[in-house]
């Protein structure tokens, strides 16, 4: 699969393109535009939902690439880029999508949304299809459920699945994004009525997972799930991790989170260490994803997008959350956007890097592995990372081909850092 976006001017970025593979990482310092390009990413992929709704509600195309730039707007807002110019172009596979901005002066921009001919007529085709087929379902003499109910099985049976399964696939995927932030939702949970009250405009980056989130927790350590999928093992291991990270176990009860430790105290996640708000959320979504994978779309794999995974959280703790992302990479072939401040972020990919490297020449055991790895993680196959950083608005590839590892000079330079000042300061005595 080939998947890649180039951004020229947009926001606080000049020029960036990205290749995308199954494991993607962004690192770099703050407000310098991680995540304007994660977000642009998600934004992309989340096309395709527009199309689908569009292919249901029966939408012309000019509605439809309404519903797109309104998406974007939401997204990002008109003023920070009003009165500019930019490019932005999304590829997938033979798809590609382009929103142009063309400044008409100083404060007023114009957008333009393009896309392939071919997406086009894929979505006149399949419009085709499932207007035939609710007319021919309202002919029958005798329908076998509601209206909705069929009209919801013909959506599932003639679209939406022929999508998922066929050359389109990847196109037609649903990303989840993990936004940075996470303690709100520890916040929200007892406040939620005079939030809702209060009309505030909520990002939607939040609204998004938190509607997701909600799903999640009705889904983490639900038995019957656990019981019928075929990596029992694997997912209590997840498990097992996320408790390390959050030094307990988590509950849901009386419709709120709660954290009991070791010795059996129980903590609302609102009263919790601002580390436990910040992951639980993160880990209750990436613990249910094999739950969530369905075995009839085996091809449908988006992006999952996670925003600082390590916010608030000590080293080892990082690397534990790097080991359940490559232990669903490597076992459920899943895909992972992530931005970030941590050379230890960096430094445990490495490792995992490191020991797809090791295993392939000595024949060592992915168990070995783990024993080594605070008994988690997976090894990494090099090819399938991508990793950049950005400078002046541009991103820097920092991928070492050579030696295999993803941003060497980076952990140099942060290390030489520090080395320096305590060498100066030494030489002062």
């Amino acid at each position: 699969m080939e998947e890649k976006i180039h951004i020229t001017d947009f926001l606080v970025i000049k020029n960036a393109e990205l290749e995308i593979k199954q494991i993607n990482v962004l690192i770099g310092p703050q407000a310098n535009g991680k995540s304007v390009i994660a977000k642009l990413l998600y934004f992309f992929q989340g096309i395709s939902t527009e199309f689908l709704k569009g292919i249901r509600s029966q939408l012309s195309k000019r509605e439809l690439d309404k519903a797109i730039i309104d998406k974007f707007e939401s997204y990002f807002p008109k003023y920070a880029w009003d009165g500019t110019g930019f490019s932005i172009v999304y590829t997938i596979n033979d798809i590609q999508i382009e929103i142009h901005g063309q400044a008409k002066n100083k404060t007023k921009t114009k957008l333009s949304l393009k896309y392939s001919e071919e997406l086009k007529k894929l979505y006149t085709a399949k419009k085709r299809i499932f207007l035939e087929k609710i007319n021919d379902n309202q002919l029958e003499e005798e329908p076998l459920r509601g209206r909705g109910a069929s009209e919801a099985s013909i959506y599932r049976q003639h679209i939406l699945v022929p999508l998922r399964t066929s050359k389109y696939s990847d196109f037609f995927s649903d990303p989840i994004f993990i936004p940075a932030s996470r303690s709100f939702f520890a916040n929200l949970q007892k406040n939620i009525f005079t939030f809702l009250s209060s009309n505030v405009d909520i990002d939607p980056f939040l609204t998004d997972f938190g509607s997701f989130y909600e799903r999640a927790k009705a889904l983490f350590k639900e038995d019957i799930f656990i019981r019928n999928s075929n990596d029992k093992q694997l997912i209590k291991n997840l498990y097992k991790a996320a408790e390390k990270v959050i030094n307990g176990e988590y509950e849901y009860k009386d419709k709120q989170d709660w954290i009991i430790s070791t010795k059996g105290k129980r903590t609302n996640l609102a009263n919790a260490s601002s580390g436990q708000q910040e992951s639980l959320p993160m880990l209750i979504v990436l613990c249910v994803l094999p739950i969530l994978k369905n075995p009839n779309l085996p091809k449908a794999q988006a992006l999952t997008f996670i925003e600082e995974p390590e916010a608030h959280l000590f080293p080892s703790a990082q690397s534990l959350i790097v080991s359940i992302i490559t232990e669903l990479s490597s076992t459920f072939d899943l895909k992972f956007f992530i931005t970030s401040h941590s050379p230890y972020i960096l430094s445990a990919l490495n490792n995992c890097i490191l020991g797809s490297e090791v295993l392939g020449k000595n024949e060592k055991s992915t168990e070995r592995f783990q024993q080594i790895n605070n008994g988690s993680g997976a090894p990494l196959d090099f090819e399938k990372v991508s990793a950049y950083t950005i400078m002046d608005g541009k991103t820097i590839n920092i991928i070492d081909s050579e030696y295999k590892m993803i941003g060497a000079e980076m952990l140099d330079e942060v290390s030489d850092h520090f080395q320096d000042v305590m060498n100066n300061l030494l030489n002062m005595e």
